[in-house]
């Protein structure tokens, strides 16, 4: 029954394949929780897009964890290279990356399952690439998490069409109004292949330890540890001065949010409710949290700068104790990132935390030991089944 072809991840149900693959690829990236892959003045969630079409097209042909690996790595380096070739202006005229480079991603990867041929998988880029989509303006609302899912259905379904004879252009990317030429007023095409396969993207992307954008988790890092060593709680702060790269003050500027997700996005309110938590996890990003009271006037209290010393990864904050003492700290690479991995156990009690209230802990330990397995399965619907509730 195609209609019931693929399994929705973290519930019992299942859907045809396309709908899975739009469901998990929401659920993916709607927490804002995902991995992050943080080159110039862009930014890509790379995972949401090729996982949720991977696992459907997996459900559907059977595959091992090897080549379900193997798909997700070629679909990653594929879609990173075509951003970093897009370049910053892409970006920075309104093009929300994880959706557009992400449909040429899950198109890759849904191809290397299928076993395609090289002109099949370049049919397939093509098909991916003609429907990539995602415009900023929706961030803070639903609408950005929609953008992984459409990518990896869509991905999905240009491996699938390619499978069966569809054919497209033969330089989607490069050619003339092709994707670059259409999307980026400063793309460079030889970026999207400059020292291919000799360096890989992947060991560079990064992994979340807090609930929000990741432009704001140096600063929020820094505030969260002079919090905790010093014992401190809101009443005992009379200001919060956070300096920062220009590109995330201006990315994460959003002194009133009107809602849980757009709280996300916004510096003040992370370091307003990291301050009064001591904690940046879901909680601290419904609506009710952003809508209370208290976290207006203390995000009245945090003040933003600009400083040429820091990157995007680095954020230097200064408290002003009521008592007239001031605490500084300056973290130079935030947790998370290649330059200050999370360990495989912070990893695993980050998935704990999330799964366990939807699977229950038993079924969340043993998926989570079948992750770290992956490579050794025969097929990964091993895996998927146990993403029901036990």
């Amino acid at each position: 029954d195609g209609s019931r072809a693929a399994r929705i991840v973290g519930t019992a149900e299942r859907s045809s394949a396309g709908q899975a693959a739009l469901a998990n690829g929401i659920a993916a990236h709607v927490l804002d929780f995902d991995d992050t892959f943080n080159p110039d003045r862009t930014t890509i969630h790379g995972s949401a897009p090729l996982w949720p079409a991977i696992a459907a097209a997996g459900e559907l042909v059977g595959v091992s964890g090897k080549l379900a690996v193997e798909a997700f790595v070629a679909g990653f380096e594929v879609q990173t290279r075509v951003a970093i070739a897009a370049g910053p202006g892409h970006y920075d005229v309104g093009w929300h990356v994880t959706g557009t480079v992400g449909h040429v991603g899950a198109a890759v990867a849904t191809a290397r399952l299928l076993g395609l041929s090289l002109v099949q998988t370049l049919a397939a880029l093509g098909t991916g690439a003609t429907q990539s989509a995602g415009m900023k303006v929706v961030y803070g609302s639903m609408g950005k998490s929609l953008h992984a899912g459409k990518a990896a259905m869509d991905g999905l379904l240009s491996g699938f069409l390619a499978r069966d004879g569809f054919t497209s252009a033969t330089e989607p990317i490069e050619g003339h109004r092709g994707f670059l030429h259409l999307y980026s007023p400063d793309a460079s095409p030889e970026r999207a292949v400059d020292r291919l396969g000799e360096v890989w993207y992947l060991p560079r992307d990064g992994f979340k330890p807090y609930a929000c954008g990741s432009l704001t988790h140096p600063p929020a890092q820094a505030l969260l540890e002079l919090r905790s060593e010093h014992g401190l709680s809101a009443d005992d702060v009379a200001s919060v001065d956070a300096y920062v790269h220009d590109y995330v003050r201006t990315t994460t500027g959003l002194a009133e949010p009107r809602s849980g997700l757009e709280g996300k996005f916004s510096i003040y309110h992370v370091l307003a409710v990291a301050l009064a938590d001591g904690a940046a996890f879901l909680d601290q990003f419904t609506d009710e949290r952003v809508a209370d009271p208290e976290l207006a006037r203390l995000r009245k209290q945090v003040h933003v700068h600009t400083d040429p010393a820091q990157t995007k990864d680095s954020a230097r904050v200064v408290l002003t104790l009521r008592d007239g003492r001031t605490l500084e700290r300056r973290v130079a690479h935030n947790l998370g990132t290649p330059d200050n991995p999370m360990t495989d156990q912070q990893l695993e009690d980050k998935f704990v935390a999330l799964a366990s209230p939807v699977l229950g802990r038993a079924r969340t330990d043993e998926l989570a030991q079948t992750c770290w397995k992956l490579l050794e399965l025969n097929d990964i619907r091993a895996l998927l089944g146990l993403t029901v509730p036990g």
